[in-house]
Order: structure tokens, then sequence, then C-alpha cells
């Protein structure tokens, strides 16, 4: 088991765009993590129409990228708004991956009335519209505890997986291969984890990094609407500052808004080029095209 993840590890940082995607994504991680020892929860000037809004600074780490409307670092805010996104993100996309693999291979290898009663709720949850429920939702508990609020991003992402799942389970059930193990006496579980859980796992990672992809857009959205508790370091609730500042019209405030835009547009590059780095890898039609 260990052999395959390594040659599986080697397989992503040998093809480019994996490896692009693996430096840019981890870079975050770190900084998310790290970034909450090393550099204070706030940190700024004292206030005044001189510093507010600075420019980027150079020649001082923590004026990097400037200063906010109450002459904040911009740049202490990013690293510290860093951890809710990647953290709730990352479990959301966890909540609805387990989820929506469970119920696609439960339902795909049992089949019958299992089958009908999973894929029958399945069907339901895809018709909701899922954008309006996380807000009514979100509203109603107004929560910034990660485990809760990824929870609830990943109400209905885990259904598409699920269907899916199960079709891909279908085929490996009725493949020669899962029938030889049934004649042996091989029990469900094994050749669950063995047999189908393993062919599935590029597929499962891909769609892994597609629903974080989803929450980090969820949690933004959700805090630049003000649903959410207000967290002055979230990249959403600065944004939807910037813009009352008219960061929409140029002015001071475009650094404020610039940079929270360019921090979640990199993270989303980074996961996006994993991905796609994935898909090449296990889908032999595309690497071939590619070389």
């Amino acid at each position: 088991m260990r052999n395959k993840l390594l040659e599986y590890l080697l397989l992503l940082w040998n093809n480019k765009k994996s490896r692009a995607g693996l430096i840019i994504t981890v870079f975050y991680v770190v900084i998310a993590a790290v970034g909450q020892l090393v550099f204070p929860k706030t940190y700024s000037l004292p206030p005044s129409s001189k510093t507010i809004f600075l420019p980027p600074n150079p020649h001082n780490f923590y004026l990097w990228f400037g200063t906010g409307p109450f002459a904040e670092s911009i740049i202490v805010q990013l690293i510290q708004g860093a951890k809710s996104v990647i953290e709730v993100s990352f479990l959301a996309g966890l909540y609805a991956t387990l989820i929506g693999m469970v119920v696609g291979i439960v339902a795909g290898y049992l089949g019958g009335i299992v089958d009908n009663i999973l894929m029958g709720i399945t069907d339901i949850v895809l018709t909701l519209p899922s954008l309006i429920l996380t807000v009514i939702i979100a509203s109603a508990f107004r929560t910034s505890n990660p485990l809760f609020l990824a929870a609830i991003l990943s109400i209905t992402s885990w259904a598409g997986l699920a269907r899916a799942v199960r079709s891909q389970v279908l085929v490996i059930r009725n493949s020669p291969t899962t029938e030889i193990l049934k004649v042996l006496g091989l029990s469900r579980s094994y050749i669950i984890f063995r047999e189908i859980v393993p062919a599935l796992g590029s597929y499962i990672a891909i769609h892994y990094i597609f629903n974080v992809e989803s929450a980090v857009y969820a949690e933004v959205g959700l805090y630049y609407l003000g649903v959410l508790p207000y967290n002055p370091n979230n990249w959403g609730a600065m944004i939807q500052l910037a813009l009352s500042y008219g960061a929409a019209l140029g002015g001071k405030a475009v650094y404020f808004f610039m940079f929270p835009v360019i921090a979640i547009v990199g993270f989303m590059s980074g996961l996006i080029l994993l991905s796609y780095g994935i898909d090449e890898i296990a889908n032999p039609r595309i690497r071939t095209y590619n070389q």
C-alpha cells in the first residue's frame, strides 16, 4: 500500500501541471498553518488620512501590500484569513467526498431496494437550489465554526459525486475480475476496499478537489454577502469592504480589493492545476494526446 502511494506521489511530481499545483497548494497550506504562529493576529498603523489605503511598500514587510480602510496591514489580514478559507474548504470537500463515495458505492454494489432509496434521495438533493439553501441555512445558524460551516457548505455537493460513483461501481461490480472474487468467496468488504475503492482513487481525488474549489467560492461568497459572523480577515469580507469604499471605480481602495482577489485566484489555480495533472495521470488518452 505504501509503495503504491509513493509511486502515485512520484507520478504527481513528474507531471508538470500537478507539480505546479502541488507547490502552489502546499504554499497556501503552509502560510495558513505557520502564519498563525509567526505573524500577529492584527497589525495596523495609527489610523489617519495619511495611513489608510497606503499603496504597497517593498521596504516594510507589513506594508508590502499596503493598508486598508483602518490602516491595517493587508498582508497580515490575508495570512490570517487563509486559515479559515483553507480549513473550511478542505473540510467541506472531505465531507462531500466521503458522503458521495459511501452513498455511491453502497448503492452501486448492493443494488435493489437500497439502490432505489439512496438514488431517490440523491435525485431529490440534486433538484434543490443549492445556493439558496446554503444561504438560508448559513443565515439561520450564523456560525463560523469550521466543522459546522463545512457541513453547511457540503449539504448538497455530495449528490453529484454519489451518482457518478454509483455508475462506476456498477461497471466494476459486473466485471470478470469482481465475479471471480465473488466465486472465490471473498467478502463484500474485501471486494469494496481492495478492488472498487482503489479503482476509483483518481476519480474520487479529482472530485474532492472540485468540491474544495466549490467550497472556497461558497465560503468567500457567504462572507461577502454578510451572511456569516463578520471576520475582517476573511477574503470575502475584505472584498465586500473594499467595494463599499469604491474599489470598483479605482482610487485608493483598489489594492485592498485586488490582493484578496489575487489570493483567491492563486489558490484556485493551484487546485485546478492539481486536478488537471491527476486527470492526465489517470486518463491514458489525455496523457497520450498531451505528449
